[in-house]
């Protein structure tokens, strides 16, 4: 925008250096000047006129040397080759003497024609006339106001397209204000009013009147070059946008910026970022008008993190900028490189972003034209780096919640270790519906991962809870029929003879077992039948006591007797409670021996599964040492639940014991995720062999004894391979030596079960330990470490 001049400067100006010419008589008189300078008052002397108010500019030009001497006073001749300064008359853009400098940089006439300034409505009358009122209010009405905004003008070149910012700083002690007529007083309360709308020109103009007052004399204008300290100001604010970095239009202007710091109209800007996997992302193409960050070397999709070897590289790891000042001759080019000098990019700078002493991205410059931009250069942006580093997080942040969310539409919640796979996958599912495209969630797969399986189940679970329904619904039966006995006992009502025979064959039937539906029919008898019996007689005085007795015994929410059913649910759930927080606390800490994958699932006690294997990171090189060290950590961690359960015991309202079980799978396999069921599954037919034999084990019988595997107080290992049992069996040798388990290793064969054959067990019994059972990284290391000892 450029000045606006819709409304004149009000006040009458005038040119004069009578305040100049005194200034000189005054120093010469008194000696202020050297004596050769004595002469100057003879030429004054021949040019009156110079003393007199100015109107036409030809008089200057007559005694031009004159006037340049006097000026000597005002502006150096030393700076006359790089001070940008002018006189003009007041506050009017009539320049009569001027720098070098400044002729050669600018003129009023491209200040008037090109120039923005930072005054509201951008007219720079408005400024003039409140400034020349708050000069009038300090000499006359003895109110000194200063207002310490500075003036700033942003002149376009029309050829460049480039913006240069110039602080004005104006001398006025060649200048005068002549009273025309008495000033008019002024109340405070005004004046404190006027101040407070410093800029409403109309009614400042109300107290002090244009006819009122003249400015004679002349005023020093000085720009001093504020360009690259007003941008980086300008683009430390466009960064706090939100979408500073993504917008088009907002990424523009803060190139527009950097190109005029840089005075280089062909100058780029880019931003490369890391993704949440610490690779570096160079942004690929998509919709044009897409709100995302763009990097100058972004490729296809295929080719986006194609980075090793390059001068990004180089730059994010050395953490230092990089500059290229001619990438065709640069000797070293990978892909990203030879991508720039497609893009046109010749020269390039590289400044990294960094947050915690961590490169999260990248602050690309670049010219098609060599040498431009150079170490030097870096210098200019330093100070905007933190706001670029902020402006970046912000966007990284804003996109790991939408992939996040996605994830969580596609996947539900995701283990911590193979979060980064996911991350992953979101992120490309992200960018492809930014460039239109009709995308789902790419698979997601880990190949060759060591399964553990594990399961402690509640011994008899479901007769213990079908025992404590069939008491609880005895009671309520025999509860019942006592009631309406006693009822009839008075009433003699044939209903209530009927209603108490049918609770007496639902009493006759429950007592002989549970049967599927005993269950179903017993309660619904009680709801349609008993109830609405025991409510009609609710009010009758004689009865009152003994219904309330009957209520007593019911639970308040399922109104039915829930006593040993609540019982068995509340010691089913703490044992369930207790082995879960026991598994998430330990699987926690043995993420650090090597992570892994790890999942459970709850029904009549906690069965468990971790994947072990390379795929499941990105950094990490699986070993089958750590295999061997989960086995071992697996049975201690079973010793512990074990122990845990024994000190749990006297808190269970019913006595239940809890028995477990290991299967062991000696060759690796394939999970892959399925979005349908949102969770991982083996992948292939023959690893599909494992599942099915998961989920039968726990009822497997020892051959030809009819005896279950799974025992209270015992830890059944189940495995089809020799060398597996000779594995285990040095395993438990070390833990007899740690008095853990007992020495007795029963090892059996397994009767046939559908889809599996051949399958052998060890069982050992569990001691009560004497020491504390190691499950810490370090103790584990020890742990291993002496088992292979021993062998």
């Amino acid at each position: 925008m450029h000045i606006s001049t819709t409304r004149k400067f009000p006040f009458k100006s005038v040119l004069s250096l009578r305040q100049l010419i005194e200034y000189w008589e005054n120093a010469i008189q008194t000696g202020a000047v050297p004596a050769f300078a004595h002469g100057l008052l003879d030429e004054l002397k021949n040019a009156p006129e110079l003393k007199e108010p100015i109107q036409d500019f030809s008089v200057l030009e007559k005694h031009r040397a004159l006037v340049e001497f006097l000026m000597t006073a005002v502006i150096s001749p030393a700076s006359h080759e790089y001070e940008l300064s002018a006189a003009t008359i007041p506050f009017q853009f009539e320049s009569f003497y001027a720098t070098k400098a400044f002729n050669r940089t600018l003129s009023f006439e491209q200040i008037a024609s090109c120039a923005a300034v930072n005054i509201p409505g951008k007219d720079i009358n408005i400024g003039k006339t409140i400034h020349a009122c708050l000069l009038i209010l300090q000499k006359f009405y003895g109110v000194d106001i200063t207002i310490d905004k500075p003036i700033l003008f942003t002149i376009r070149n029309p050829e460049t397209g480039l913006d240069k910012v110039y602080k004005v700083e104006t001398g006025k002690q060649f200048m005068e204000i002549i009273a025309k007529t008495p000033p008019r007083p002024i109340d405070p309360k005004v004046v404190k009013f006027l101040t407070e709308k410093v800029y409403d020109v109309d009614l400042w103009l109300q107290y002090i009147r244009p006819e009122d007052f003249e400015f004679h004399g002349f005023m020093i204008f000085r720009f001093v070059d504020v360009t690259e300290q007003e941008m980086l100001s300008a683009i430390k604010y466009d960064l706090l946008e939100k979408n500073a970095v993504t917008r088009k239009e907002n990424f523009a202007a803060i190139q527009q910026k950097l190109r005029s710091i840089f005075g280089m109209p062909d100058i780029k800007l880019g931003l490369a970022y890391f993704d949440s996997n610490s690779n570096i992302v160079i942004s690929h193409s998509g919709h044009e008008n897409a709100e995302r960050v763009k990097s100058l070397a972004e490729t296809t999709p295929e080719a986006a993190c194609e980075y090793h070897g390059s001068v990004y590289e180089r730059s994010w790891m050395e953490k230092r900028y990089i500059t290229i000042e001619n990438l065709e001759t640069y000797p070293f080019k990978s892909k990203v490189e030879e991508t720039l000098i497609a893009n046109g990019v010749k020269n390039v700078l590289l400044a990294p972003l960094l947050e915690d002493g961590e490169t999260i991205g990248m602050l690309e410059l670049a010219s098609a034209t060599p040498g431009k931009l150079n170490p030097i250069s870096a210098n200019k942006v330093e100070n905007a780096l933190p706001m670029f580093t902020a402006a970046l997080k912000r966007v990284k942040e804003e996109t790991a919640t939408e992939v996040r969310a996605i994830i969580q539409e596609e996947c539900t919640n995701i283990h911590p270790t193979v979060e980064w796979r996911f991350l992953e996958a979101g992120t490309n599912l992200l960018h492809k519906r930014r460039r239109g495209e009709k995308a789902v969630l790419e698979e997601i797969a880990f190949k060759d991962v060591y399964p553990l399986f594990g399961l402690a189940d509640v011994r008899n679970s479901s007769l213990e809870r079908t025992t404590a329904i069939q008491q609880d619904l005895l009671q309520n039966l025999r509860l019942a029929k006592d009631l309406l006995q006693k009822i009839n006992s008075t009433k003699k009502l044939p209903l209530l003879e009927e209603v108490i025979f049918k609770t007496g064959v639902q009493l006759e039937k429950i007592s002989k077992g549970m049967a599927s539906g005993d269950e179903s029919n017993v309660l619904d008898f009680l709801k349609h039948e008993i109830n609405p019996l025991v409510q009609h007689f609710e009010d009758d005085k004689d009865h009152e006591k003994n219904i309330a007795k009957y209520r007593h015994h019911l639970d308040p929410v399922f109104g039915v007797v829930y006593k040993r059913r609540k019982a068995f649910e509340e010691s089913l759930a703490l044992i369930n409670k207790t082995i879960s927080l026991h598994l998430d606390e330990a699987q926690r800490a043995a993420q650090e021996m090597f992570p892994h994958y790890f999942e459970k699932y709850q029904t009549d006690g906690i069965e468990f599964t971790l994947y072990l294997g390379s795929s499941l990171t990105r950094d990490k090189k699986f070993d089958p040492f750590y295999l061997k060290n989960f086995r071992l950590w697996q049975l201690l961690l079973m010793c512990e639940t074990d122990k845990k359960i024994a000190q749990l015991k006297p808190r269970l309202k019913t006595n239940l014991d809890i028995t477990q079980l290991i299967l062991v799978h000696d060759q690796p396999l394939s999970i892959r995720f399925r979005p349908d069921e949102k969770q991982f599954d083996v992948d292939g037919a023959y690893d599909i062999r494992y599942e099915i034999v998961k989920k039968r084990i726990d009822k497997a019988l020892i051959k030809n004894t009819g005896e279950r595997l799974t025992q209270p107080g015992k830890i059944a290992v189940v495995f089809n391979q020799t060398k597996i049992g000779e594995e285990y069996k040095r395993y438990f040798d070390y833990l007899a030596t740690r008095k853990l388990i007992k020495d007795k290793v029963e090892e059996l064969e397994l009767e046939e079960l559908p889809g599996a054959n051949g399958l052998k067990a060890l069982r050992v019994e569990i001691a009560t330990p004497t020491s504390p059972v190691g499950l810490k990284k370090d103790d584990l290391l020890r742990d291993i470490e002496a088992a292979v000892r021993m062998h």
